[in-house]
C-alpha cells in the first residue's frame, strides 16, 4: 500500500477510535494504540511498524517538548516541595520495587529487573492532571501537589532513565565510565543554562520576522538541535526535547498562542502516529501471567503509595483517595522508555535485552497503559458518584 494512503487511513482510524474512547471516558491515546493493534501485523495487516517509525520518532520528541513547555514554570509548582517530593518518591519507588519483586519471582536477571522497574514505575502526567481536573480539584492542595509531582516525575524519571540505561549499556559498574557520563550530564546542563539565558533574546528577533510561521520553524529546529546535542553528550534525545520545551516556555513564546499552534500539528499527526506505532509493535503472543502479575502488582503498589503519601501530607481522606486514583494511569513516557529500552544496544553492539524479553517487556508495558487508563476511568466515575451522593 502507498505510504501516504496508509498514513491517511491510520490517522482517520486513530481519530475515530480516539473519539469513541473519549465518549466513554477513556483517554484518546488508547484509541490511537487500538488503531495500531487493529491495523497492524496481529489483525488486519494493513500497516507495518517501520512504515511510521520516522513519524513516531518525531512524535516522541514533540510529546516531550510539549510536556516541558507546559510544565516549564517549575519554580511556581515547587512551593510545596516537601510534600511533592515525598509523594513523588513513594509513588515512583514503591511500584518500582513491586515490579522488581514480581520479576524476581519469575526468574529475571538483575539487569532485566532494573529495566523492568524503569518502564512501569512512572505515571502519565497528562492523564493524571486531566483526572484531577475532571472532578474540579485542580485548585486544591492535593491537586497542586499532584501537578508538582508530574513535573518532578518528569525530571527525575528522565535522570534515572539516563543513569540506568548507561549502566545497562556499559554492562557493569564502571567507575571511569560513570564519571564520564556524569561529566557529560554536567556539560549538557551547562549548555542548557546558557541556552536558557540566550534563547529568549533570539526568540524576540524571530517574533519580528515577517516570513510565515517563523516561530514554528525555529521551535522545530531548536527541538531537533537540542535532542541531537543531548545524544552527543551520551544522553537520550527526549531529554533535550523536554528541556527545549522548558527553555521556550520561559521565552516570549510562553505568553503567545505558540503552544496551541505547535500542539495542533503535533496532536494531529506526529503524536498519534507514535501511539499507533506502539500498537503496531504489540505482540499478543508475549502477554502471559507475568504481564498480568506486573500490571496488578504495580497498580496496587502505586495506589497504596499515593494514598499513604497523601495521608502523611495531611491532604485528608478524600484528597488522598483522589491522589491514589490519579496516579494509576501510565501512558506516553512509559511507551517512550519501553520503545527505547527494547531497541537499545550495549557497547558490544548486541541488544541489551533479547528479542523475547524485549517483546515481553514492551507488551507488558502496553497492557499496563491500557488497563491503567480503563481502571482509572472506572474509579473516577465511582469517586464522582460517591461525592455527589454526599452532596460534595
Amino acid at each position: 500500500m502507498d505510504i501516504l494512503l496508509e498514513l491517511i487511513i491510520l490517522l482517520l482510524l486513530a481519530k475515530g477510535f480516539g473519539e469513541i474512547c473519549e465518549k466513554i471516558g477513556i483517554p484518546s491515546v488508547l484509541g490511537y494504540i487500538i488503531t495500531g493493534i487493529v491495523a497492524g501485523p496481529m489483525v488486519l495487516k494493513v500497516a507495518q511498524p517501520q512504515d511510521v517509525q520516522i513519524f513516531a520518532q518525531l512524535g516522541i520528541l514533540f510529546l516531550l517538548f510539549i510536556t516541558g513547555f507546559e510544565q516549564g514554570n517549575i519554580r511556581e509548582l515547587m512551593k510545596d516541595i516537601k510534600a511533592i517530593a515525598s509523594v513523588s518518591m513513594l509513588g515512583y519507588f514503591i511500584p518500582y520495587a513491586a515490579a522488581m519483586a514480581i520479576g524476581w519471582f519469575f526468574g529475571l536477571t538483575l539487569n532485566q529487573l532494573i529495566l523492568l522497574g524503569l518502564l512501569v514505575a512512572a505515571t502519565d502526567s497528562g492523564i493524571t492532571i486531566k483526572s484531577i481536573a475532571s472532578v474540579g480539584k485542580l485548585g486544591t492542595r492535593a491537586g497542586k501537589i499532584m501537578v508538582g509531582v508530574t513535573v518532578m516525575d518528569g525530571l527525575t524519571g528522565l535522570i534515572i532513565f539516563t543513569l540506568i540505561m548507561t549502566y545497562a549499556t556499559l554492562g557493569t559498574i564502571d567507575i571511569a565510565g560513570i564519571m564520564h557520563v556524569l561529566a557529560s550530564i554536567v556539560a549538557f546542563l551547562a549548555i542548557f543554562i546558557v541556552m536558557h539565558k540566550l534563547v529568549p533574546f533570539v526568540v524576540k528577533y524571530v517574533e519580528y520576522m515577517n516570513v510565515e510561521q517563523a516561530e514554528f520553524s525555529f521551535a522545530f529546529a531548536f527541538v531537533i538541535l537540542l535532542a541531537i546535542t543531548a545524544e552527543h553528550f551520551g544522553l537520550h534525545g527526549i531529554i533535550g526535547a523536554f528541556l527545549a520545551g522548558v527553555i521556550l516556555s520561559d521565552s516570549p513564546m510562553g505568553t503567545t498562542t505558540f503552544l496551541r499552534r505547535i500542539s495542533s500539528i503535533s496532536l494531529a499527526i506526529f503524536i498519534p502516529l507514535f501511539f499507533i506505532w506502539g500498537g503496531l509493535l504489540l505482540n499478543f503472543e508475549y502477554i502471559n501471567p507475568f504481564s498480568f502479575a506486573i500490571v496488578g502488582g504495580v497498580l496496587i503498589a502505586n495506589a497504596v503509595a499515593a494514598y499513604l503519601a497523601g495521608m502523611l501530607n495531611n491532604v485528608g481522606k478524600e484528597g488522598s483517595l483522589l491522589m491514589s486514583i490519579s496516579m494509576l494511569p501510565r501512558g506516553d513516557i512509559n511507551l517512550v522508555l519501553a520503545s527505547i529500552a527494547v531497541t537499545a544496544v550495549g557497547r558490544t553492539g548486541e541488544p541489551i535485552l533479547t528479542k523475547e524479553v524485549g517483546e515481553l517487556f514492551f507488551s507488558t508495558t502496553m497492557l499496563l497503559v491500557l488497563l491503567g487508563a480503563i481502571i482509572t476511568a472506572v474509579l473516577l466515575k465511582i469517586f464522582i458518584r460517591k461525592r455527589e451522593e454526599k452532596g460534595g
